[in-house]
């Protein structure tokens, strides 16, 4: 292995003077704070790729960086199959080994480059320092559409609501998917720069898989799992809209603190989350480290809790990730019910959406986000979804308008207007 240090650029600089490769991966850091958004990494040159269903045998003693997608829960817990996508042809499972890892320490202004040899550090030196390639001014969008329309989407959040009453479920996450086509290509990494812009989110992505590409903005952390065994999650339950306002703003970030609907579905999860690190912690370490916290993103505001544990020494990262995937604020509670009412109601499969983006380290290690805001791009084609839990005093009038919401940091990037997706 090479490893050197190199002059200090953004990673965003890089992107566009990649040469072709059949796949790479950015994890970024588009927002920086206290405890988050440090590093980002990019990985280049594609040495050995798993996917579909050989996510169980990747090795211990490399580095992979890719997804894990929603599908997988069917693997793990032996549900039926969803409804495959007729838009993106992508395996419930990507994960590479690279010939290259650049790691960007945004705090110090480092970059460190290691390599399998030389020649891939000084191809990486080589790379121009471009500014990112822009949007056209008012893109041309045909053949928008959504899986459902609110009448839809609403009269499912009903039958969610029912199935609460019945005791089937305490919670439920449905989800729905926008899509369209442009006129003509338009560049990933134009529209990845957009959506750092206005959607910027510690957990950031850019995957290229084959003809495929994954833009993320995730501001939710699935697991961080420290070589040393320390596991750490961040389930986000509870949102509500930004104001331009700043009293407003204030007034609604003060609301979502002290909602009792909002408080009640993010304990839920924490819960489960407790009971999925369960599995592969060792007893008595796991711990509430914070509960309903709130953080204020371009966007939104959201309401998150922290939990930790230690990994037992008999298991490894992708054990703490097979006993807690698919991440629990994606699912509901119970699990499987959840999960089994979901894909009832949605019928169409999530794809990469709802699983977990990141990497496993070589050192036993692990950091992965949940894959919401995130984007699915090839060629002129575009799919997102978005959703949110509904509980027993949820409304499906305001479900109906948090998909709205989480769909707005995405909307702007793309230059799409809210008031057509609310049409669709």
């Amino acid at each position: 292995m090479a490893k050197t240090q190199l002059l200090w650029r953004d990673p965003l600089k890089f992107l566009p003077a990649l040469p072709e490769m059949e796949s790479y991966c950015l994890l970024y850091s588009a927002l920086i704070g206290e405890g988050f958004g440090r590093y980002s990494l990019l990985a280049l040159w594609p040495q050995e790729t798993r996917k579909a269903n050989d996510w169980q045998s990747l090795d211990k003693n490399k580095s992979w960086f890719g997804y894990l997608g929603y599908g997988l829960k069917n693997k793990l817990e032996h549900l039926p199959e969803d409804k495959a996508s007729t838009r993106f042809n992508l395996p419930d499972f990507w994960m590479t080994q690279y010939h290259l890892v650049a790691t960007f320490d945004h705090f110090n202004k480092t970059l460190t480059v290691e390599a399998s040899a030389q020649g891939y550090i000084d191809q990486f030196a080589a790379l121009e320092s471009l500014p990112p390639p822009v949007l056209p001014e008012a893109p041309f969008f045909k053949n928008l559409g959504s899986n459902m329309s609110k009448s839809s989407y609403m009269k499912k959040a009903k039958e969610v609501l029912e199935a609460i009453k019945a005791g089937e479920v305490y919670q439920a996450n449905l989800t729905r998917k926008f899509f369209g086509e442009w006129s003509k290509p338009v560049s990933p990494v134009a529209v990845f720069n957009a959506l750092c812009r206005y959607s910027p989110a510690p957990y950031s992505a850019l995957i290229k898989c084959g003809v495929n590409y994954i833009l993320s903005s995730s501001p939710e952390m699935f697991l961080d799992i420290s070589k040393e065994g320390k596991v750490i999650t961040k389930p986000i339950k509870g949102s509500a809209p930004r104001s331009r306002d700043i009293e407003e703003d204030k007034r609604i970030r003060a609301e979502l603190e002290t909602s009792e609907k909002n408080r009640a579905e993010n304990l839920m999860i924490v819960d489960l989350m407790r009971n999925d690190l369960s599995r592969s912690c060792e007893a008595g370490s796991i711990k509430v480290e914070s509960l309903h916290d709130i953080t204020s993103y371009l966007t939104v505001h959201h309401m998150s809790s922290t939990i930790s544990g230690q990994m037992q020494k008999n298991k490894t990262a992708l054990d703490v990730v097979k006993g807690c995937f698919p991440p629990g604020s994606m699912t509901g509670a119970p699990k499987i019910k959840a999960m089994e009412l979901c894909s009832k109601l949605e019928q169409d499969a999530r794809g990469p959406y709802a699983g977990a983006i990141g990497m496993f380290g070589n050192d036993g290690s692990a950091h992965l986000s949940v894959v919401i805001r995130t984007l699915l791009m090839c060629h002129k084609t575009f799919e997102f979804q978005v959703g949110g839990g509904i509980v027993a005093d949820s409304t499906p009038e305001g479900e109906w308008q948090e998909t709205l919401i989480k769909s707005r940091g995405i909307s702007a990037a793309l230059k799409l207007p809210e008031d057509e997706l609310a049409e669709l």
